[in-house]
């Protein structure tokens, strides 16, 4: 069953799989990809690395989850590139060559996220949709709603309602983006949350999709319904 960790176990959580992370990827650029490699900064300052792929004036920006990192993002940022999209997967702070933050700095996710963004509009897009996998799922929700100027469209997949300081539920009822939830109905209680985000969602613009299966998070986004519902999200925008 699923359980609540507290803010400090998460910071314990996260400097753990992120210290892992790091040792495995050391300090290279191109430890994902052999092009592509962009650098850019957090609000707060924090250094944040990064690959991008394609041109295009819709951006689309990958946010990964706890037991990942932007590598696993790569294979499908390639894909939607070669439909005509900008795309940035990239690490948040404390993964791959990101800096590494101590202590509750190292939960500003969300702005981790809006500096991605950010970064996307500076090569070129106008509009940007973001596309989070369980943490990032809910800080891209959370970044959607505090972000200037508006994002253009969300996709949260396997969501959690709160994640460490990240509170799904009050972002959600101050959204005014186009959001996408999805889940599968047998990932033990994150289509529960995507139900909960979803009502609180205030938002006129947003869909519930409950699919079939246990996959979760990035997993979620190699199903083939998972990537049709997202791919016709992204067009619509």
């Amino acid at each position: 069953m699923r359980f609540a960790l507290s803010t400090a176990a998460v910071v314990a959580l996260i400097s753990l799989l992120a210290g892992a992370a790091s040792a495995r990827q050391d300090a290279d650029d191109h430890y994902c990809a052999k092009s592509g490699a962009i650098r850019f900064r957090a609000a707060d300052g924090t250094r944040l690395a990064g690959h991008r792929f394609g041109r295009g004036t819709t951006a689309v920006v990958f946010a990964h989850e706890v037991l990942g990192g932007a590598c696993r993002w790569i294979p499908y940022a390639r894909q939607l590139a070669r439909l005509g999209y900008l795309t940035i997967a990239f690490d948040f702070r404390g993964y791959g060559s990101s800096q590494r933050r101590r202590g509750t700095a190292g939960l500003r996710l969300p702005s981790d996220v809006i500096a991605a963004a950010k970064k996307s509009r500076a090569l070129g897009a106008t509009k940007v949709v973001l596309v989070g996998a369980s943490m990032g799922g809910t800080a891209v929700l959370v970044a959607a709603a505090r972000a200037d100027p508006a994002i253009d469209g969300v996709i949260a997949l396997s969501a959690p309602q709160a994640f460490g300081r990240m509170d799904g539920i009050v972002a959600a009822r101050r959204l005014q983006t186009p959001i996408l939830y999805v889940a599968g109905d047998k990932d033990d209680g994150f289509a529960d949350d995507a139900r909960m985000l979803y009502e609180a969602t205030t938002s006129s613009d947003k869909r519930l999709e409950i699919l079939d299966t246990s996959a979760h998070g990035i997993l979620l986004a190699s199903q083939p319904a998972a990537r049709s519902l997202i791919e016709s999200f992204i067009a619509s925008r």
